[in-house]
């Protein structure tokens, strides 16, 4: 009761008074799915898209409730507030997908699950780093991000023939999917029988990765990567890496 209090004042407050950058979006503040109040957001003088959380989820999307305003966000932050102190638990499907002018997002309150596609065709993302507080990745996530530098992830990988627990510690093709064009270059390993193909965008320089089980050959078709990061609790280190298999990449661990 106390919760659905506080919602009703912060719509009534939004709506009623509003917050001043709102009007330049022409939207209400409120984003309602089937009567359910699962965010506040608006849009600041300088195109960051603030997202606050009065549910600890976000519905899921056939398409971003944000993209008429796709021009007008440049970065994106997903704050903390005391109306929902443990954050989204979850970022629903497509939340962010297809922001085409989108050049950085920060995780501000903790996040434990992203939803499929959720960055999907943000083609001006130039870096990204999923905070530790993570614990699920879902399909198609980075699809499709042509301009990405740099990448950390909280974990990746394999154990043997088979998914380490499929919903949360995936391979580049689960997170990053298949795309075309000259932005994009095919990356493919095999595990047992079944070959793993995702597409990585030519502009990706940096990669780290904090947990999880790699394949020897995760990487041996970046080219254009200059530098991986492993955390101390990744295991099965590419030996391809370890033998300088690049004569530009220089392996970091924080062992």
């Amino acid at each position: 009761m106390k919760k659905a209090f506080f919602i009703r004042m912060i719509i009534t407050m939004v709506i009623t008074m509003g917050f001043a950058q709102v009007v330049k979006a022409n939207e209400p503040t409120a984003c309602c799915v089937d009567g359910t109040a699962y965010f506040v957001w608006n849009i600041d003088g300088n195109g960051t898209l603030h997202v606050i959380p009065l549910e600890n989820t976000t519905s899921n999307f056939d398409k971003s409730p944000f993209y008429k305003y796709r021009n007008q966000i440049k970065n994106v932050i997903i704050e903390n507030d005391f109306y929902c102190e443990e954050g989204f638990r979850t970022l629903g499907n497509n939340l962010f997908k297809g922001l085409d002018k989108l050049e950085s997002i920060q995780f501000a309150a903790p996040v434990r699950n992203i939803g499929e596609s959720v960055f999907e065709g943000c083609t001006a993302l130039r870096e990204i780093t999923i905070p530790s507080s993570v614990e699920s990745i879902g399909r198609n996530a980075l699809r499709g991000c042509s301009n990405l530098v740099s990448v950390s992830l909280p974990f990746l990988g394999f154990d043997g023939s088979i998914w380490v627990n499929q919903t949360d510690k995936n391979d580049l093709s689960w997170i990053f999917g298949t795309s075309n064009g000259k932005e994009f270059y095919t990356v493919s390993h095999t595990i047992g029988e079944k070959t793993m193909t995702s597409s990585l965008p030519v502009s990706l320089k940096s990669f780290s990765i904090s947990s999880g089980i790699l394949c020897n050959d995760t990487f041996d078709d970046c080219v254009s990567l200059d530098n991986v990061k492993l955390g101390r609790a990744t295991k099965s280190v590419p030996t391809s890496l370890v033998a300088g298999h690049y004569s530009s990449m220089s392996l970091y661990t924080d062992k």
